[in-house]
């Protein structure tokens, strides 16, 4: 064999070799396309899921009575032939700040005030208004119970969640003074996202909105949460369980109670959500940190799922969402998430300490704050914070304890409990030996008898 054949049978093989590599590269490029088309295929197939309602979700009245503003005084025409006054120069005058006449508010300089608007105007940072309602049902008029706004911080790689206390007097505008979450009763979430960007300085235009429901499911759906809890949380959560059992119709008022010793505690959808709404054990400031371990529990089981699991549950849960996101929008969120690698979240709240005090207005408990320098406060946390988060971990629980029973005594049908200013009550007696009575004076009549969670002037 010549020269000349070795080479022409070199070429035809290393053509041969080029056309396989060609084709596999061909297959390969084609596989990444079928997975790229599917990856979008599902995950828009997911996020068309969500409930973006025509008619968002019907806030209840809280019957706040919101100041109505005094009318301005018409001026009197000057007599004809009155010369008119020579102009004057003049200090300019102090501006009247809305709660001023209610409670002392800093006044920011421009400087500072135009900082801020531009600071709600950096596309670098996505806010999202997260809505927690207390709807017990697939319907039926709500109250905004929690208000959160989620930071994705690009700018300093961090995840924040800002928690608004609902109880915070503000000015709503067009309506004046009124509890913070009174805004969503009287103009549903738009206006809402108005009153948090006026009173802030802020520019929400996203929301997300959960119920009760959405609340247990996602925790069942992860296979329930642990964390910490003391010994008087565990009874002030069971004493929500057994207030949101009277309100659901459960005739069995201890159905899913904590059994456990203080410590970490593994918790079910029901039972988280009971721990969430602890308020009466101490304050609405210590309920906020309560929502924040659960969370940061949340958010540390769901990071620790394969993505096939995630994508199940998300598929299951979003349909119950209630969000005016539009996919995009969701997307490219999803995606700065993921591009941050944050081991956990940030949390504050407001108002702040030392720019609040607790009151009456109107015949209602609020919290009387200096909103322009809570505004200032929580900026400095959302725009320049780059603290390091605790590690969100999944806790390993405790031992459970077995489950006790109210046996051999029965809750009275008549008598299904009661509130009396500490915990739930609910009597029982022995059935061998009760006899029902025409009236007990000793307990409030079935008219009379009232849970907290669902007064206004108590909360949740």
């Amino acid at each position: 064999m010549d020269i000349r054949q070795k080479e022409t049978i070199k070429i035809v093989k290393q053509k041969k070799k080029r056309s396989v590599w060609a084709k596999l590269a061909l297959i390969l490029g084609a596989l990444i396309l079928l997975c790229a088309l599917a990856a979008v295929f599902l995950g828009l197939n997911l996020l068309n899921r969500l409930n973006r309602p025509e008619t968002p979700t019907v806030f209840a009245d809280e019957d706040e009575l919101a100041e109505t503003p005094a009318p301005t005084p018409a001026l009197s025409a000057a007599p004809s032939g009155t010369p008119a006054p020579s102009p004057s120069p003049s200090p300019t005058p102090t501006p009247v700040l809305p709660l001023a006449d209610v409670y002392p508010q800093t006044i920011l300089d421009d400087g500072t005030l135009a900082k801020m608007r531009a600071e709600a105007g950096d596309e670098r940072y996505t806010h999202v208004l997260l809505i927690g309602v207390d709807r017990r049902g697939a319907s039926g008029n709500s109250r905004a119970d929690t208000l959160m706004i989620a930071t994705i911080d690009r700018v300093n790689k961090r995840l924040k969640l800002t928690s608004l206390l609902r109880d915070t007097l503000v000015n709503i505008p067009g309506v004046g003074y009124g509890k913070l979450n009174s805004s969503a009763a009287k103009g549903g979430v738009a206006l809402l996202m108005q009153t948090v960007n006026e009173n802030f300085h802020m520019n929400l235009q996203s929301y997300v909105l959960v119920d009760f429901d959405m609340f247990e499911q996602v925790i069942d759906e992860l296979g329930g949460i642990t964390v910490e809890m003391s010994a008087a949380e565990i009874s002030a959560a069971n004493d929500c369980i057994a207030g949101l059992n009277k309100q659901r119709g459960v005739s069995y008022l201890w159905d899913g109670f904590i059994f456990a010793n203080a410590g970490n505690v593994k918790l079910t959808g029901k039972q988280a959500l009971g721990f969430a709404r602890v308020r009466h054990l101490d304050s609405d400031f210590n309920r906020v940190n309560r929502q924040f371990s659960v969370l940061t529990a949340v958010f540390a089981k769901f990071m620790k799922m394969s993505l096939t699991k995630q994508y199940a549950m998300l598929d299951k849960l979003l349909p119950h969402v209630e969000t005016n996101m539009q996919n995009a929008a969701i997307i490219d969120s999803m995606l700065s998430v993921l591009t941050l690698d944050t081991k956990g979240l940030l949390h504050y709240r407001a108002p702040a300490d030392e720019l609040y005090k607790g009151g009456t207005y109107e015949r209602s408990s609020v919290l009387f704050a200096d909103l322009p320098a809570n505004a200032l406060a929580m900026h400095q946390f959302i725009f320049d914070s780059a603290s390091e988060p605790k590690k969100a971990e999944v806790l390993k629980p405790g031992e459970s304890l077995p489950p006790r029973t109210p046996s051999p005594t029965y809750l009275l049908p008549e008598y299904p409990g009661y509130y009396d200013g500490g915990s739930y009550v609910y009597p029982t007696l022995d059935p061998a030996t009760y006899t029902p009575e025409p009236t007990i004076e000793a307990w409030p009549s079935p008219e009379d008898t009232s849970v907290p969670e669902d007064t206004s002037s108590q909360g949740n």
